[in-house]
């Protein structure tokens, strides 16, 4: 159990770090973001924003480069831990 609860600490320790550098992204690159954790697909958040598929995945590629992640899942995660962190009591608004 105490390898499990250390494994937890050290994933919610990671996405805290990489939360705390949204702040740090252009407003363009905070819209992709918030589409990716709609699990839209890459063509789909194009459509959206009116740019091409290839700059979405160059978006995402500079994402998860800033961010420090390996995955669109884990932005997602990140994004959703950090939208969590700012609402009272861990609740959305």
């Amino acid at each position: 159990m105490h390898a499990t609860v250390t494994a937890v600490d050290a994933a919610l320790d990671e996405l805290r770090t990489s939360a705390s550098r949204i702040d740090r992204l252009s407003d363009r690159q905070e819209e992709v973001l918030r589409l990716l954790v709609l699990d839209l697909s890459n063509q789909q958040v194009a459509d959206r924003l009116g740019i091409t598929e290839r700059t979405v995945k160059a978006h995402v590629a500079a994402l998860m480069d800033r961010l420090g992640v390996d995955s669109r899942l884990r932005l997602a995660m990140v994004a959703l831990f950090h939208r969590m962190s700012d609402c009272p009591c861990g609740q959305w608004s």
